[in-house]
């Protein structure tokens, strides 16, 4: 190990860059291997990458919270579930997963507006 003692500020200055440096590396480089894991297991149990990432969003810090919406901001449900009527979408934005599944299982997007 280097006598930190004995360097000048201009050698520990360099040290500590170099250091800085080598951890960065070392950072990308494990989560890169984490990542490559995770991706192998979601493949091994049947699943992609994207549903891994939705599975850990409740593991995400949370968000500030949000100044409440001025009366008559909120937009009328377009789309309605049809397994489960209560979960419904305006139809702006990215369509929740239960919409997306009902598409990829041939329903039409006009089956399940909301009258």
């Amino acid at each position: 190990m280097t006598e930190l003692k004995g360097m000048s500020y201009a050698e520990l200055r360099a040290l500590l860059e170099e250091t800085e440096a080598a951890l960065k590396s070392k950072r990308t480089e494990e989560l890169k291997v984490l990542a490559d894991g995770y991706a192998k297991k979601l493949q091994m149990g049947g699943f992609n990458i994207a549903e891994g990432i939705e599975a850990l969003k409740p593991y995400l810090p949370a968000k500030a919270a949000k100044a409440p919406s001025a009366p008559g901001d909120e937009r009328k449900a377009k789309y309605a579930n049809p397994a489960d009527p209560t979960q419904t979408w305006v139809g702006l934005g990215k369509p929740p997963q239960w919409f997306r599944d009902q598409i990829a299982n041939g329903r039409a997007r006009e089956d399940m507006q909301i009258p």
